[in-house]
């Protein structure tokens, strides 16, 4: 299980990267659309939220940080990791275990230990498949980021922007970009969508350092018919 929720840390990294570039920019768009003002050119918009998050990427480089990763399985953990998170002069990505319930756990041997490592074969396969249909809401093209702004909504409540989009990979799924108005700072991002006919809940929380860095602070993936829940936060960042 260790293989698949790593895949999916890195995956859901490539959501809010995307994603907090593009939540900067709705406000502009909401602005620009009044009446008085011409429509944006969203092909350009598309194009600068595409080097925003390029930019984000290559900030973030500049630091180091732990993540905890968290498997529950039925409502019980099945298993907690925290890592050291950063990067080498090169910009190659490093993680260090700081510690991991797993660790030194024997494994069951006989059928017992064949089944066990079928189940494990499933999930890692299971897996793989939610983080690429998860990837894809990280829209990452410029295609996709004017696909999701030509049909995309913008809902304000006081200083907080809602941007909505549905059908935006599969029928009847849901993407929503909450954005502070007033700091143009992502907020949080919720995907619903569906595997194999099972519902997937995605929630996303964001926060932003002094220097302006957008990271994940904590992300949240549901599949109740599984009931499997999926739980990494980032936190600790400091500059190398």
């Amino acid at each position: 299980m260790n293989s698949w929720h790593a895949n999916l840390a890195v995956w859901l990294g490539i959501i809010v990267l995307g994603l907090s570039a593009l939540a900067y920019s709705q406000d502009d768009v909401q602005e620009k659309n009044a009446p008085e003002q011409e429509p944006p050119n969203k092909a350009l918009l598309a194009t600068e939220i595409n080097e925003g998050r390029k930019q984000n990427a290559a900030q973030m480089r500049n630091y180091s940080w732990n993540t905890l990763t968290e498997i529950k399985m039925d409502g019980e953990v099945k298993s907690a990791k925290v890592e050291l998170i950063r990067f080498t002069p090169e910009g190659e990505l490093q993680k260090a275990i700081v510690s991991d319930s797993n660790a030194g756990a024997k494994k069951p041997r006989g059928i017992r230990g064949k089944v066990a490592k079928n189940k494990i074969k499933g999930m890692q396969e299971w897996g793989a498949e939610l983080g690429q249909l998860l990837q894809q809401y990280s829209l990452p093209t410029p295609g996709s980021i004017l696909d999701f702004l030509d049909q995309a909504t913008v809902q304000r409540t006081g200083n907080m922007v809602n941007v909505v989009g549905r059908n935006v990979i599969q029928q009847g799924d849901y993407l929503a970009i909450l954005v502070d108005a007033n700091s143009k700072q992502l907020k949080l991002i919720t995907v619903k969508t569906s595997l194999d006919g099972d519902a997937v809940d995605v929630q996303i929380t964001s926060e932003n350092l002094d220097d302006g860095l957008s990271y994940t602070a904590r992300q949240i993936v549901k599949v109740p018919a599984k009931k499997v829940e999926l739980l990494i936060e980032n936190y600790d960042f400091r500059r190398q």
